[in-house]
């Protein structure tokens, strides 16, 4: 993509922060390993180089050297503030619009800032709030609710049924869902997720929480403000995450768990058991990060 020139000190105004440096024109976003002439990149530790010229977004304590023939800017976040610059100046701002192939369904509200692309259906009484951006081949099912600034990649379904039998003798008899998904603000879905709406109380997802591709969330679940899910986490019917969680790639939450605010599940990790808050929980035996390294450690684990 072309970008039009952009003066370094406006970068700097921008960020509220002073320019170290030549006020040089900058076109173009780098990685410091790839660096460029005339491009903006982050680092966390610091860089130098004096032999090109480009802007570099550094850490406060970095000592700017005297023979660099880069300009700086030092924040508090390196790569935070440069994710808010390339929104802001080099991300291509997206065209509203409902593409032709979108199928609404009755008495729905879609408000007038809100995106869809290609191949999309959206259920009959569901409700999307402002600048919402829903990408292609998306399923919205009936009576769903999502919130403003919500972004929702493709492949998503978001709504239908969950997955809820008793038996009669040996017969499985599905038991209905009558409730619905609600999608609060500033809330981005994943590639591929289902959420499936409740069987009596809706699922719920709160502000800004952000789920990554493939995660599937089951009927009934309330996800906390702030909370991350990442890759391919199941997490079961009627969980309760807390607010500012960070969910690891590939584990899964049994059912009607409780999970507390603050608390950090990695990598694989298979939850049983309701977490208190600010807890760390690791590994396939679902332990908190302390004593399990104490433990692989008395056991001579990986030795």
């Amino acid at each position: 993509m072309d970008y039009l020139m952009i003066k370094a000190s406006i970068i700097a105004e921008f960020l509220a922060e002073n320019l170290a440096g030549n006020d040089i024109e900058i076109n173009e976003v780098a990685s410091v390993d790839k660096l460029k002439n005339n491009a903006i990149a982050f680092s966390k530790k610091g860089f130098t180089n004096s032999t090109i010229t480009a802007l570099i977004i550094v850490p406060k304590n970095f000592v700017i050297p005297n023979d660099s023939s880069l300009s700086y800017i030092k924040v508090d976040n390196p790569r935070l503030s440069f994710a808010k610059i390339v929104t802001n100046f080099f991300q291509e701002k997206r065209k509203i619009n409902i593409h032709e192939t979108v199928i609404i369904g009755n008495n729905t509200e879609i408000a007038p800032t809100v995106s869809i692309g290609a191949n999309c259906v959206i259920g009959n009484n569901v409700r999307i709030k402002a600048n919402s951006v829903l990408n292609n081949n998306i399923i919205i099912a009936d009576n769903t609710e999502i919130g403003e600034n919500c972004y929702i990649k493709s492949g998503s379904i978001i709504g239908e049924d969950g997955f809820g039998f008793d038996f009669d003798g040996d017969i499985p008899i599905r038991i209905p869902h009558i409730g619905k998904v609600v999608i609060h603000d500033n809330v981005e879905i994943g590639s591929k997720n289902t959420i499936a709406k409740g069987t009596i109380n809706d699922t719920i997802i709160f502000d800004n929480v952000k789920i990554d591709d493939q995660v599937h969330i089951a009927h009934n679940c309330e996800i906390g403000k702030g909370t991350i899910i990442t890759a391919c986490a199941e997490i079961s019917g009627s969980v309760r995450i807390g607010m500012n969680c960070w969910i690891g790639p590939n584990c899964s939450i049994i059912q009607k768990v409780v999970i507390g605010d603050n608390v950090t599940i990695g990598i694989g990790t298979v939850i049983t058991d309701n977490i208190a808050n600010n807890k760390k929980i690791m590994g396939l035996e679902s332990l908190e990060l302390k004593p399990l390294i104490r433990l692989k450690k008395r056991i001579n684990y990986g030795g």
